[in-house]
């Protein structure tokens, strides 16, 4: 038997139309790639600033229970977690307002909010003026 042997030409051109094929599936699937991407870092953002917000909300109410502790104390003590974090924008809201003078076994309760707009590293459009709010509620020791 004869084997037939390709030419360098065809081998040639050959390669010329892989690379074009290459080049548009590229063109294709790049925009949805970058999409996934830029949009997965959105979403991890926006986790970080709610987790930020929970530990924060945490720390205030635990220091807001405590028997001597002032509302004062309790808002500086969320305020470091969110300047920690690098959250801006955020705002602490206690109930009662004084929890000072909540007696022991009321319930209190405190809400930390801030804008994610604010605190997109990204795209704060995206999410445009989304306001999330962690509230926790504990009983007064």
């Amino acid at each position: 038997m004869r084997r037939v042997r390709s030419t360098k030409r065809s081998t040639s051109l050959w390669r010329k139309a892989r690379h074009g094929a290459a080049l548009v599936e590229f063109a294709v699937c790049l925009p949805v790639i970058m999409l996934l991407i830029l949009g997965s870092m959105e979403a991890t953002s926006a986790i970080f600033v709610r987790q930020a917000l929970t530990t924060a909300a945490y720390e205030g109410i635990r220091e807001a229970i405590r028997t001597r502790a002032s509302t004062a104390e309790a808002t500086a003590r969320a305020q470091a977690v969110l300047n920690a974090r690098q959250i801006r924008g955020s705002t602490i809201r206690f109930s009662p307002t004084d929890t000072s003078t909540a007696a022991r076994g009321a319930i209190v309760s405190i809400e930390v909010s801030a804008n994610y707009a604010a605190n997109s590293p990204f795209f704060g459009n995206v999410i445009a003026d989304r306001r999330t709010t962690v509230r926790t509620v504990m009983v007064k020791e």
